[in-house]
């Protein structure tokens, strides 16, 4: 899956431009589906097929990003976070980190022009500027390298555009590292999951789903069902991964290569039974499943739950969440995918 995944990660697709990742999977997903169609709000649906109680996999289209609010004189971009500002500040080490130095990619309305995050640095920084640990958004500013306001609006770039990372997508052994596998991991699964899977043998009337805005606060997650009225849910995100230096795994026991994990908890409960049933396929079928609880965790699961479907959350592990260098593992792909075919050929209980 490696190039497929590299494939959606490397597609911009920031929040309220979600239409970049949705009409390529629209396009690769009608072949294989009975019906797909992207939804007034933006959302991207396919019907599978299958028969048994309506059950829906959904992920979302949307990556972390910025927003364009002001192009000085000189062409410098300065911009805001393209999510909920949890703290008034670009916290270097926050929910929606920010790193400089990284390569930048402005989306416009018909053009997408590279550039570079900066700040000031070095030898002309002064006592004062050095001394200021904590930075303002006003202290960043994309580099696009063109001299004036009028040759950056020249080339297509507005006010509410919107920038995101523009790292690429690469393996390390087994680790696949680069921008946006939160989610683009969930769509590239569902991608093989219709190649694979065999529509005789399903267990459900299958749905996929892919939402928008999930990393702004769930808005696309709580309409989707509206365009299929499933009984039951399951949000395929990226989960935790507490494998790296300075994680107590009192905290975070989840790590990379030990298979997807089952959600229990996070901001908020899933349902037992659906959730009881993963854990029993994945054990009948000899499947790798880890077990989670977070405290500082969402998807669209807790829309979905909301919006009255009987809802399960699992996660691919990943490492540096909401950075340009989120990292999975090779093995959570496959596992996951097995898993998410047994379950799928496997009835309900009580259905």
């Amino acid at each position: 899956m490696f190039e497929t995944l590299k494939l959606l990660c490397e597609t911009p697709g920031p929040g309220s431009r979600e239409d970049l990742v949705h009409e390529l999977l629209l396009e690769r997903w009608q072949p294989h589906a009975e019906s797909a169609w992207i939804s007034p709000v933006g959302n991207l649906v396919a019907h599978v097929g299958g028969t048994g109680p309506k059950l829906m996999l959904v992920g979302h289209g949307d990556e972390i990003g910025f927003a364009v609010k002001y192009i000085s004189e000189d062409g410098f971009i300065y911009f805001t976070t393209g999510q909920r500002e949890h703290s008034g500040k670009p916290d270097l080490r926050g929910v929606y980190f920010n790193p400089m130095g990284q390569p930048a990619l402005i989306v416009g309305r018909d053009v997408v022009v590279s550039g570079i995050f900066a700040t000031l640095t070095g030898h002309i920084l002064t006592p004062q500027q050095r001394s200021k640990l904590e930075l303002d958004w006003n202290d960043l500013f994309v580099d696009v390298g063109l001299p004036s306001r009028e040759a950056v609006e020249a080339a297509g770039i507005r006010i509410g555009d919107r920038i995101i990372w523009d790292t690429p997508t690469r393996q390390l052994g087994q680790l696949i590292t680069g921008k946006a596998m939160d989610n683009r991991v969930a769509l590239a699964l569902f991608d093989e999951l219709l190649k694979e899977i065999d529509v005789s043998q399903l267990a459900y009337d299958l749905y996929l789903g892919s939402t928008i805005q999930e990393e702004s606060g769930l808005y696309g997650a709580f309409s989707i069902n509206r365009e299929t009225d499933c009984q039951y849910a399951i949000a395929v995100d990226v989960g935790l991964s507490g494998d790296v230096p300075g994680v107590d795994v009192r905290d975070v026991s989840t790590r990379l290569g030990a298979g997807p994990i089952l959600i229990h908890k996070d901001l908020y409960g899933y349902n037992y039974k659906l959730t009881n049933q993963i854990t029993d396929v994945a054990e009948s079928a000899e499947l790798p499943l880890q077990h989670g609880a977070f405290g500082i965790y969402g998807s669209d699961a807790g829309a979905l739950l909301r919006e009255g479907a009987v809802v399960a959350a699992l996660g691919v592990p990943c490492r540096y969440t909401h950075s340009p260098f989120e990292t999975i593992h090779a093995d959570d792909l496959t596992s996951t995918l097995n898993l998410l075919k047994e379950f799928l050929y496997t009835p309900i209980e009580g259905n």
